[in-house]
C-alpha cells in the first residue's frame, strides 16, 4: 500500500514515469501475494481482494491481458458480492480496452 500511495503522489505531481515505475512494483508484489493463495479457496475474502488489487494495478500499468487473467483467477474462487461487483466492473474496463485496441 505504501508503494501505491507513493505512486499516486508521483501521479499528482505529474511524474508519470515514476508513477508507472511504482505502480509496476506494487503490481508485481500484489500479484505474487495473490498467486500464493490461488488454490486456497478457504482464504476468501483475502484471496479475491488480492487478485482484484493485482488486476487493477495491472490495468493501471497497461497490462490489459494480465489484468484479465487475474480477474479470471479471482472469479475461480468465491469472492464476496462486493468484490464480485468490483471485479465485474474492472472486467468491463478491460473489455473496453481490448475493443479500443482493435
Amino acid at each position: 500500500m505504501a508503494i501505491v500511495h507513493e505512486a499516486f503522489t508521483a501521479q499528482k505531481a505529474g511524474d508519470s514515469e515514476r508513477y508507472l515505475e511504482l505502480t509496476h512494483a506494487a503490481y508485481e508484489q500484489e500479484k505474487a501475494a495473490a498467486w500464493l493463495l490461488f488454490q486456497k479457496l478457504d482464504a476468501e475474502p483475502t484471496r479475491s481482494v488480492l487478485f482484484r488489487s493485482a488486476a487493477q494495478l495491472a490495468f493501471n500499468c497497461g497490462k490489459i491481458r494480465e489484468a484479465e487473467q487475474l480477474i479470471a483467477a479471482a472469479l475461480a474462487g468465491n469472492p464476496p458480492l462486493e468484490i464480485l461487483a468490483e471485479l465485474r466492473q474492472l472486467n468491463r474496463k478491460v473489455l473496453d480496452a481490448f475493443e479500443a485496441a482493435v
